[in-house]
């Protein structure tokens, strides 16, 4: 079988190879992949490597996993943009970005890695998540692209679909932490607290500040159409904050109206009134909307997707695009 590669970009820089591992793909813990270290199915540079190993930026790191099927998943991305230096990728709902999970190679990563060689993914979007991503093509495309999202110079906006008639405007901050109470272990709850601020690189132990504002392009049916602009790209930043303020996205089996519904979902176990109760097979949420300036060519990108079906069918004034 052929190894599968990684490439450790600058932002994964600094931590021990086994904890990069078990945090990355969540398929093993750190107990597992130490047992994968010892068997020597894990090489860094095409050698053996320790668990305690601290990895550095460009280091190549490969696993030869057990012949494991993965489930088939949708492989209809569309390339929106090409550049030497980057890709706008227009991704499917129902195909993960990365490696997790039980995903190796079924994920959007490894097929655009066989179509153009080593990649970078500048923005992650959920498996059940669609629309548009940034692809960086070489380490030094990847460097600036990093630096200009941890600057909030790339503009995203998001459409989505929830339940319960939204008001015409809400400006979503607050701190994003895990869920004490739920049983779906990846779970986060929504604060909100308008006079929060962000702590920056000092952090706040247990929490990270979101910004997320919602706009209502439409309402019907007791469902609401959404355009949200991120001004942080927290994990589950729009599905969280969306739930927590009683808003659930549609079709979401964790931030939806019944969170059971995922529980049923990873043991195959959905019913006709499950499928009925999430209205969609996949969550009502797509990345819309990408604006960024790549100054080392003095391009100016400014890139939106043709919507959803689901803001059309059910909209009489869909989406349509940029302010």
């Amino acid at each position: 079988m052929s190894r599968r590669l990684t490439v450790i970009a600058p932002h994964e820089a600094g931590v021990s190879l086994v904890s990069w591992l078990a945090g990355r793909f969540t398929y093993h813990d750190s107990a597992g992949w130490e047992a994968e270290l010892e068997d020597r199915r894990v090489l860094v540079d095409g050698e053996p490597a320790e668990g305690h190993m601290v990895l550095r930026r460009g280091m190549r790191v490969s696993y030869d996993p057990p012949a494991v099927p993965e489930p088939e998943v949708n492989r209809e991305y569309r390339i929106v943009r090409e550049n030497p230096d980057f890709l706008v990728v227009n991704k499917p709902p129902d195909l993960p970005v990365h490696p997790g999970g039980i995903y190796l190679h079924n994920t959007l990563q490894s097929m655009l890695s066989a179509r153009y060689g080593t990649v970078y993914l500048i923005s992650r979007l959920d498996r059940e998540t669609s629309g548009l991503m940034l692809i960086a093509r070489n380490a030094g495309s990847a460097d600036y692209l990093y630096r200009q999202q941890r600057k909030r110079k790339i503009l995203k906006e998001y459409l989505c679909l929830v339940h319960g008639d939204f008001p015409p405007f809400r400006d979503a901050r607050g701190w994003l932490m895990k869920s004490e109470k739920s049983a779906v272990r990846k779970k986060r709850i929504f604060m909100e607290d308008p006079a929060a601020e962000d702590p920056g690189d000092a952090g706040s132990p247990g929490r990270s500040y979101c910004r997320t504002e919602l706009f209502l392009e439409s309402r019907k049916n007791g469902l609401s159409l959404l355009r949200c602009r991120l001004h942080t790209g927290k994990t589950h930043q729009i599905r969280a904050s969306l739930c927590s303020l009683g808003f659930p996205l549609v079709g979401d089996k964790i931030y939806g109206r019944d969170e059971t519904l995922f529980l049923r979902f990873i043991k195959g176990e959905l019913t006709e009134e499950d499928q009925k109760c999430l209205l969609f097979p996949h969550q009502a949420l797509f990345s819309a909307r990408l604006s960024f300036c790549f100054s080392p060519s003095n391009i100016v990108v400014d890139v939106s997707a043709e919507p959803p079906f689901w803001t059309q069918s059910l909209f009489a004034r869909p989406y349509s695009g940029s302010d």
